[in-house]
């Protein structure tokens, strides 16, 4: 059992480490100042990238856990209740733009930036403010604002602020809907909607064919899946490091449930004999894919893309299929049918890819970074969306043996997780039908 003496005493061994770490490798210590060293930038898969997110793993298991001990069960239970106000707030900062008003470099007063945003100057000044008691912005003085090391990111990467616009506006409203559709499915299970989604957006609808009607929406979709995509937790490198892509030499890869290829795109270049199809049945997403390819005249003749419905026969003969967070937006019986279209295309040692996150196996335990928290936070987006989940290797493999049993093999697993990253990668082996 963990002491605050015996947590303060690690965190300050770690804190050595890291710092000598960072030395070695001439990189500055983080700090709050807007130039601050931002993200821990570096190669999770060299020895020294592998050091420094262990380290940082380390110190914020024991800071978390020296914060709870200290916060003490009352306010660690409010934290979590108030938590929505924190989402609100980053959320409008974003939606009405303030981080791109602050001046990089400079600083500005609050009127002038409330002018700028076009809300009256109190109001602007309590926004701020909030953001300021989290982090996010800083006021140097009275009244003068300038960006921290957190707010200047979201100038900086773009893409930041897609994830922000979506997770707290839309994934937001979807889940503070969850304990209302919950206890409909308890209490009038006939009446209850398929989803939180559905009360949220008042619809009958599933989320992808809400979205694809509602081009709004449907546009701070994608983006949010471009955006995440460009940071480390989420970046395509951590597939293309999970297996060794290359040694499949001549082979036909199809992308099922593609979008705009993103998959393909990091996998090529280590996969210069390979030709690929990217499938899906969002047209838009694929036309988004062939214009991105046709750039690049050494991918045009290696990558194609074609509208496909995966609860429909497999069309294409392929020797390796991928899945990249497919599966957890459909229920068990669902995900059983995506997988039982494949048999038709199928033979013997053809791989099956499946990359996304894995929930760990029972008994459960406090995650205190985000990294290891990102599947369990996922399991919750999915359960809001879809009614649908994560899931555990074992549970994988009840799904691949409800396709056929003995038709696939578990060949490997490669633990996101372990490399900083989100997703995990799934290998299975079809081994041939047993009827």
């Amino acid at each position: 059992m963990s002491s605050i003496e015996s947590l303060a005493s690690s965190i300050t061994e770690q804190v050595s480490k890291l710092s000598s770490l960072l030395q070695e490798e001439h990189l500055p210590s983080p700090t709050f100042d807007e130039p601050g060293f931002g993200d821990f930038a570096y190669e999770a898969d060299t020895p020294a990238g592998k050091s420094l997110r262990d380290i940082r793993h380390r110190i914020l298991d024991s800071a978390q856990d020296l914060i709870r001990l200290v916060q003490g069960p009352t306010e660690h239970i409010l934290t979590l209740t108030w938590a929505t106000a924190d989402t609100a707030n980053i959320n409008l900062i974003t939606q009405l733009r303030i981080h791109e008003y602050v001046p990089l470099g400079s600083s500005i007063s609050i009127k002038d930036l409330a002018a700028a945003v076009r809300i009256p100057e109190s109001l602007l000044a309590r926004i701020v403010r909030y953001g300021v008691a989290n982090g996010v912005f800083v006021e140097e003085s009275p009244n003068i604002i300038r960006h921290s090391a957190s707010s200047a990111a979201l100038v900086q990467n773009p893409h930041l602020t897609n994830i922000v616009r979506f997770g707290a506006e839309d994934l937001g409203k979807i889940m503070t809907k969850i304990p209302e559709a919950v206890v409909l499915k308890r209490d009038d299970p006939v009446h209850a909607p398929d989803a939180a989604f559905n009360l949220a957006y008042g619809t009958g609808e599933s989320l992808f064919s809400y979205f694809q009607r509602n081009e709004a929406v449907n546009k701070r979709y994608h983006e949010y899946l471009a955006g995440r995509v460009h940071t480390p937790m989420w970046s395509v490198d951590r597939l293309r490091a999970a297996w060794p892509w290359g040694s499949l030499g001549k082979v036909k890869v199809v992308d099922v449930g593609g979008s705009s290829g993103h998959t393909v795109l990091a996998l090529a270049p280590l996969m210069p004999d390979a030709t690929f199809i990217v499938q899906d049945s969002n047209l838009s997403a694929l036309e988004m894919g062939r214009r991105a390819v046709a750039e690049d005249s050494s991918l045009r003749s290696r990558i194609s893309f074609e509208e496909y419905n995966f609860f429909e026969p497999q069309p294409v003969q392929a020797d390796v299929y991928i899945y990249r967070h497919i599966l957890h937006d459909w229920r068990d019986d669902e995900a059983v049918k995506i997988l039982s279209s494949l048999l038709p295309a199928l033979r013997p040692g053809a791989r099956v890819f499946i990359s996304e996150g894995i929930i760990p196996e029972p008994p459960a335990r406090r995650l205190n970074t985000l990294t290891s928290k990102m599947t369990r936070l996922e399991d919750v987006f999915m359960l809001g969306a879809h009614d649908s989940r994560e899931r555990t290797v074992s549970e994988f493999e009840s799904l691949f043996h409800r396709v056929n049993p003995g038709d696939f093999r578990l060949a490997g697993v490669t633990s996101g997780v372990e490399a900083g990253a989100f997703q995990s990668l799934l290998e299975f082996e079809f081994v041939g039908l047993k009827n």
